[in-house]
């Protein structure tokens, strides 16, 4: 199938609040030739969450013989073996996850084993002793997601910019780093490194320990021009926005720097801005969302973007972990597996450092044009669809993430 390209003058579209998705076109498929896939989601309302969801059922369901079962919130491991067991009774031959709680990963897999069901994590890493652990288990597929140390370098990438910006008082939401969320961890570590690298910042405990805090923790430099307030918790259902209450009460902060999405405390940020008359500057390790998109077309009391600058997962990351829960319910496991051993993939985040670069990674990340990954090329990693499909070219095509290789595929004749 042709690409479908639309012009690149849907971005001054989407600015006046136009949403367009293009989706390979889909064919007639008796009821019998459908099959089902559980998704495991930590929580549906989420941003992120809303974003893969939508893009399966969107688009994959238009272009594939597919039908989704979407979890509630899942707050555990155990929460998600009672999914997948639901799932099964309803018919489901799979699970993609997005939840993937490292803690009881193993536990998981066994349900999966016990139930027959195949299990693929659709945005997620693997520690190397979960992996030893399940990695020949012919349930698990693998799993697909940004690598540690990307996730690490994420973290040390948002603090550069920010100080080459000239921050100086930082608030940094570790969101579920105190709670066990190895990714924000990761993030916060990397920032809380950065700080003391580039500035100077002391630190009581190594970064590592820090980023894990559940207290609000001051740090400072020895000279004392820079001030870091370390702000743990979640926002929804946990400690996240009464710490940040507290800290943005206790002083001015020119600069806030998540580990997770921000949208459900930027009312906090835009009234401390009008208390401080002062600009607060605004970046996350998020995703190039349709919510974030509604945010950067907002403009805060200075005439400026809520949000200074994102980096990210975009909806179609979601494909390949799809792509590898289509082939072996279909009874190509080979097609990704390689000696039957399950795949450790990863992929990059996108960045964005204005309004304008939002704009353009939204459209190559919501189908304005094409999906970064269409339902053309998972087709072409599906044997079902191309009997030349194997996990070399299943690699290929999922590690070739960022941004060049998706827009060489969108704006590719084939």
């Amino acid at each position: 199938m042709k690409k479908k390209i639309l012009s690149l003058t849907l971005c001054t579209a989407l600015l006046g609040g136009m949403s367009t998705s293009v989706c390979a076109a889909a064919e007639d498929y008796s009821e019998d030739e459908i099959h089902t896939i559980g998704v495991a989601m930590y929580d549906p309302d989420s941003a992120e969450m809303e974003m893969f969801g939508d893009y399966y059922r969107d688009y994959i369901e238009e272009g594939f013989p597919v039908k989704f079962i979407f979890s509630g919130k899942i707050t555990d491991a155990q929460s998600e073996c009672d999914f997948i067991e639901e799932a099964k009774e309803n018919g489901a031959e799979g699970i993609i996850s997005f939840a993937g709680f490292a803690d009881g990963l193993q536990d998981v897999i066994k349900t999966c084993e016990k139930e027959e069901m195949y299990y693929a994590l659709g945005s997620n890493s693997v520690s190397d002793e979960n992996y030893e652990a399940i990695k020949d288990n012919p349930w698990y597929m693998g799993s697909v997601g940004p690598e540690l140390e990307a996730v690490y370098e994420a973290g040390c990438d948002m603090t550069n910019f920010f100080l080459d910006k000239g921050a100086g008082n930082i608030v940094i939401m570790s969101g579920g780093a105190a709670s066990g969320n190895r990714l924000h961890q990761v993030r916060t570590w990397g920032m809380l490194n950065t700080l003391e690298e580039k500035a100077g910042l002391v630190l009581t405990d190594t970064a590592e320990n820090l980023s894990k805090t559940d207290e609000i923790t001051e740090l400072t430099d020895k000279a004392g021009n820079v001030q870091v307030t370390i702000c743990p918790g979640y926002t929804e259902g946990g400690d996240g926005l009464k710490n940040l209450e507290t800290v943005l009460s206790s002083g001015n902060c020119d600069t806030l720097m998540s580990a997770f999405h921000i949208s459900s405390y930027l009312d906090k940020i835009s009234a401390k801005e009008k208390e401080q008359n002062s600009n607060i500057m605004v970046g996350a390790i998020d995703s190039f969302s349709e919510q974030n998109f509604e945010i950067f077309k907002e403009k805060d009391a200075f005439g400026n973007a809520p949000i200074d600058y994102v980096r990210g997962k975009y909806a179609s990351m979601a494909g390949p972990g799809f792509a590898m829960i289509y082939n072996a319910i279909t009874g190509s496991p080979d097609a990704v597996k390689e000696n039957g051993e399950a795949v450790r993939l990863y992929q990059n985040l996108w960045t964005a450092k204005s309004e304008e670069e939002y704009i353009e990674l939204y459209g190559y990340a919501s189908g304005i044009y094409e999906n970064a990954y269409s339902c053309d090329d998972l087709m072409q990693v599906i044997r079902q669809f191309n009997e030349d499909a194997d996990p070399q070219s299943f690699k290929a095509l999922t590690e070739a993430s960022d941004l060049e290789s998706a827009k060489e595929r969108i704006f590719a004749d084939s």
